[in-house]
């Protein structure tokens, strides 16, 4: 199937989901990194990425990527740590994919932003690129990974002890949870948030 909005691909607006970015690099060959994808819109997304790595400046000379879906975890640990092999990858129309990918799109970029940024890290310089989604394949029937479904199963899993713990776990759990619920707020979506909104409600009764 081609050519389709990303709510096919069941990514949902305001959302942000673990992907792996494609890039072709100077030579032709192909890059790859985990990154996060933000939905603004059925046919637009968001990436924020820090000055020097090898996405950026391959996005920047070139003005388009790839967004490869799948959730092999062996792929995301290799492309965390290392440059993927050229066996890894294959050509779509000007594009580099990956080949085990359960879906991908690809995308032009329309506009770009400089921003400096410091945090609990440090200061740092981010890019905000902005993207419109060109065209989509869909090998397999997918869900992108989204890390609020794994911060509400921990928070699940620490709710489960309330009723065997003490005080002062019970107040580690919920400091835990809070965690959890900053995390979800950031990125899951409106049902997520509603979930995470019900956990805190449960576990403050303790």
């Amino acid at each position: 199937m081609q050519n389709l909005g990303l709510s096919k691909l069941k990514m949902e607006r305001g959302a942000l989901y673990e992907t792996i970015v494609t890039t072709v690099n100077e030579d032709g060959s192909g890059n790859a990194a985990p990154i996060g994808v933000l939905c603004r819109n059925e046919k637009e997304i968001t990436l924020y990425l820090y000055e020097g790595t090898h996405t950026l400046n391959n996005i920047l000379r070139e003005g388009k990527f790839a967004v490869n879906i799948l959730d092999d975890p062996c792929i995301f640990a290799l492309s965390t740590f290392t440059d993927l092999k050229l066996n890894y990858f294959k050509k779509y129309k000007g594009y580099v994919v990956l080949k085990d990918a359960d879906a991908f799109f690809t995308n032009v970029v329309y506009k770009t932003r400089k921003i400096n940024k410091k945090d609990s890290l440090g200061k740092s310089t981010l890019y905000l690129v902005n993207a419109k989604v060109k065209e989509i394949i869909m090998k397999n029937c997918i869900k992108p990974l989204n890390r609020a479904t794994y911060a509400i199963i921990e928070s699940l899993i620490y709710s489960s002890r309330f009723k065997i713990a003490d005080k002062k776990t019970r107040e580690r759990y919920i400091e835990r949870i809070k965690e959890m619920k900053k995390l979800v707020k950031k990125v899951g979506t409106k049902k997520d948030k509603e979930v995470m909104k019900y956990i805190m409600q449960q576990v403050t009764r303790f």
